[in-house]
């Protein structure tokens, strides 16, 4: 069944796959570089020295930042919350309680060094984040007496293995510009493609988890709604720019990698949103034309909040990443320099886009979803 509903999502999305897949290839091909190193099992980067610091870089990218949160943080605290108060609260379910000892305890394996514990220490991953996932579907439960663990089951279920193949893409292109490598995971190929694969499983389910959560709050549920309208961004001419820009942006990353490092988050989004556009297909942000930004602001603070732990959870863990952005690494928030955190706002986005295909796939049983 699961097979079956993945080749449905795929099945109209293949063309932005594919241009993600060829495209940097074919513009290292064409550079005359060799492509046999982005090729190789399993798509682990290596260390590599970037461009040093330069002023320049960190405050052009500080204040393309500053300009697209400022006016939506804005928005958002000048809408009236009183109602937040009056929020009923639900009880807490049975696998909620054992989620949190269950948080703990993973937390504290990944932070420690016991001997007697030495084997598990590399793996604490998967537990810890489905402990968290857990955690924070019994803590929207509380709050609004559903989450979608309880709501669409067999969908959420789904996110997991689409998780896996979404974040190898983002593997696969880390190989062209080498902006995180991973310590302490030595392991022979497969091995290690299976032990990363269930970790990388966990990726959309946070984020959905975390978006069902911060919606309970109503300055992020209602906060967002009277934004600026943009009904430009609609049809084939938005969809033809957008798959234009992230396709340029894909074909030149690798042969300029140090300039183009940060297209590795928005090229994605722009093909697989200007892909939808152009096909007419259904996506999530429709509001967005008619001014009603909520799923943008929503999905965009869930992969920051969820980056927040990624990165805290990643700081004293045995197996664990580290980073080598050029220009702007600098001033670290746990391994993260902190202007990399931007780069989880729209990586948020095309988890949403994800997100969408998988939950409006009609193959898993409508009792179940």
């Amino acid at each position: 069944m699961w097979l079956s509903a993945l080749g449905s999502v795929l099945k109209e999305r293949w063309v932005p796959l594919a241009l993600i897949i060829g495209l940097p290839l074919s513009g290292v091909a064409a550079s005359g570089m060799d492509i046999r190193p982005y090729l190789a099992f399993p798509p682990k980067t290596v260390r590599v020295s970037h461009a040093p610091f330069s002023f320049i870089a960190f405050f052009l990218i500080t204040g393309i930042v500053l300009v697209t949160v400022v006016p939506m943080v804005r928005t958002a605290l000048s809408h009236n919350s009183a109602e937040k108060d009056k929020t009923k609260r639900y009880p807490m379910p049975w696998w909620g309680k054992l989620s949190f000892p269950g948080l703990a305890l993973f937390w504290c394996l990944a932070w420690t060094r016991m001997e007697w514990m030495a084997q598990l220490q590399p793996h604490t991953f998967f537990p810890l984040w489905l402990s968290l996932i857990l955690s924070i579907n019994a803590l929207t439960v509380r709050r609004s007496g559903t989450c979608p663990l309880t709501a669409a089951p067999g969908r959420f279920l789904l996110l997991f293995p689409v998780s896996a193949a979404f974040w190898w893409l983002f593997e696969y292109l880390n190989r062209f510009v080498a902006n995180w490598f991973y310590t302490g995971s030595q392991y022979p190929a497969l091995t290690y493609f299976l032990l990363a694969t269930l970790s990388f499983s966990t990726v959309l389910p946070g984020v959905e988890s975390m978006k069902a959560f911060l919606t309970t709050f109503e300055r992020i549920n209602k906060g967002f709604r009277t934004m600026p309208p943009l009904p430009q961004l609609s049809g084939r001419t938005a969809g033809s720019l957008l798959m234009a820009a992230g396709g340029i942006s894909l074909a030149l990353i690798g042969i300029f990698p140090d300039q183009l490092f940060f297209t590795l988050w928005l090229a994605p989004f722009f093909l697989l949103l200007g892909h939808a556009l152009y096909k007419g297909l259904s996506h999530p942000f429709t509001p967005v034309f008619s001014g009603d930004y909520t799923r943008v602001a929503a999905y965009a603070l869930a992969a920051l909040c969820c980056g927040f732990f990624w990165e805290l959870f990643n700081m004293y863990s045995l197996a664990r990443w580290e980073y080598s952005v050029p220009y702007v690494q600098v001033f670290h928030i746990f391994e993260m320099p902190v202007l990399g955190y931007a780069g989880y706002l729209p990586f948020g986005l095309e988890c949403a886009l994800i997100i969408h295909m998988v939950y409006n796939t009609t193959l898993i049983n409508p009792n179940n979803t």
